[in-house]
């Protein structure tokens, strides 16, 4: 059930066409059987097209947050990462003595780094999802394109929570290594 909600195209053009093939055969066979068995198999995969489509999975929230958050950093977008975070975001690390805690820690962030360099592109290497019953940490490994530096390796650790509201949030941002050094 959970592949079907988190791929909701490919289960079911799968299941689809395994009800194209029964159609088929009972048409050529002249098998009522089999063209009743494919016609509801068929109904089948439009139900589980529109389940994927209408229901999302942490996962799913946990994706296209931390998706759009590596757009609006490469961008140079703090106010599109504003909509992305909680209000009281926690950056674990604190850099340089800016404040750690907040949205504002979040814009001054993506503003200090835009004035010290710019980001040509980002890679998403690896994204791998942890669920756990009240929020999703996200292990996100990235290759960026930086102005003056090259590409630079990065891993991080992100937590996705939803609000009072139901809304999912970003909560928490961890930068793990960056360019070989580590931030524990």
């Amino acid at each position: 059930m959970r592949f079907i909600l988190e791929h909701p195209w490919i289960s079911s053009l799968s299941i689809m066409v395994f009800a194209v093939g029964l159609l088929w055969s009972g048409l050529q066979g002249g098998q009522q059987w089999r063209i009743k068995v494919g016609l509801f198999i068929g109904f089948l995969s439009l139900l589980a097209c529109t389940l994927g489509l209408v229901f999302d999975t942490p996962t799913e929230h946990a994706k296209r947050l931390v998706d759009a958050l590596v757009r609006a950093v490469e961008h140079n977008d703090p106010i599109g990462a504003r909509l992305l975070v909680s209000d009281d975001v926690l950056m674990v690390d604190s850099w340089k003595g800016m404040p750690n805690k907040g949205v504002e820690s979040v814009e001054a962030s993506i503003q200090l780094l835009h004035e010290k360099h710019e980001l040509q592109f980002n890679t998403i290497l690896r994204f791998q999802p942890i669920e756990r019953p009240d929020d999703v940490l996200v292990e996100l490994s990235l290759l960026s394109r930086v102005s003056g530096i090259g590409t630079v390796p990065s891993r991080w650790r992100i937590l996705v929570t939803p609000t009072e509201d139901g809304i999912w949030k970003i909560y928490s941002i961890d930068a793990i290594e960056i360019m070989g050094r580590s931030y524990r």
